[in-house]
């Protein structure tokens, strides 16, 4: 017998009930279809809700290596002041599921991927990151972070010049060799990020955020080293100014 045959003969069973009977004959029978219906219908509801009330992304970026639990509300309200960002319809929202470090593991490539990806789409502003991913990004061949140098403004720059990641472009071009020319990354001699001295061409390209409480705080960074970079095609810069003026007041 199809569904709605079903159903139909159900309500005629249900009909030749006497009045006090319909109920209980109803519910032992059918109160599995309510309760399925009442959630379908509920989630529908609380999807429909939920399209209407989502607020619009206005920045955004990575923050690698993070712990599970982050609750970062109240360090963005702060930026969200600075910045002019209405928190009831628009928000800042940070990817913090990705891990990255320099094992060339699995996760580190999809990691590396969907921050090439947001590059290519133009939809990231910032990635911050324990120092061994923030290495990784730093050397990667697609170059994604600004030359801090054409960023920030001269006054920035000099209030920050203690805190520069370098990068040595060398070292850079030594690794974006034509293809077929092999380069093997882990036999390359990275100098000290902090000592632009000991590099042939030192290129800014990130910003120590170690002591920066309520960000390591928020994202659970605590008890390591982390850098701040901007990616090098964001279509908020202004809003990148802004969260790096947040930081450092």
């Amino acid at each position: 017998m199809k569904f709605f045959e079903k159903i139909k003969q159900g309500f005629r069973e249900i009909r030749q009930l006497p009045k006090e009977e319909r109920w209980g004959y109803f519910w032992d029978y059918y109160k599995w279809h309510v309760v399925v219906t009442v959630l379908v219908i509920a989630l529908l509801i609380q999807g429909i809700v939920g399209m209407v009330n989502q607020k619009e992304t206005v920045f955004s970026g990575f923050i690698l290596n993070a712990r599970i639990g982050v609750e970062d509300e109240a360090f963005l309200e702060g930026f969200y002041e600075l910045a002019g960002i209405d928190s009831q319809t628009q928000q800042a929202a940070f990817y913090t599921d990705l891990i990255l470090t320099d094992d060339n593991k699995k996760n580190d490539i999809t990691t590396i991927q969907r921050i090439l990806a947001s590059v290519s789409i133009q939809d990231g502003d910032l990635v911050i990151s324990t120092g061994d991913g923030f290495h990784v990004c730093a050397y990667n061949t697609s170059r994604i972070f600004y030359d801090l140098r054409d960023f920030l403004d001269a006054e920035t720059l000099e209030k920050l010049s203690d805190r520069l990641y370098y990068i040595d472009g060398a070292v850079q071009d030594e690794l974006d060799k034509p293809v077929g020319e092999f380069v093997d990354p882990y036999a390359i001699q990275y100098p000290d990020p902090r000592k632009p001295e000991t590099m042939k061409n030192p290129i800014p390209v990130g910003i120590d955020v170690s002591d920066r409480a309520e960000l390591m705080g928020a994202y659970y960074l605590k008890d390591t080293t982390a850098y701040l970079g901007i990616m090098v095609n964001t279509p908020r810069p202004e809003l990148c100014q802004q969260f790096i003026d947040y930081l450092f007041p």
